[in-house]
């Protein structure tokens, strides 16, 4: 049976952080955008701009994160 390398470990936290810095903003947008579109009555609106927002933060985060290891 092979152990893992601390390398193996890292690489594993890293695609998980990855993977959440992406994910947790985009579901936050889609919550705040419904929720703001159905008091405003532009559902759609708010929820693909907040989406695009996210998007746009969430790729910019996971990038400096990459750069930086």
């Amino acid at each position: 049976m092979s152990g893992f390398k601390p390398e193996d470990l890292s690489a594993l936290l890293l695609a998980a952080r990855l993977a959440l810095t992406i994910v947790l903003p985009v579901l936050g947008a889609l919550l705040l955008g419904r929720h703001l579109g159905r008091i405003y009555g532009a559902e759609a609106l708010f929820t693909l701009v907040a989406l695009g927002v996210a998007l746009a933060g969430a790729l910019g985060q996971a990038m400096r994160m990459l750069l930086k290891k």
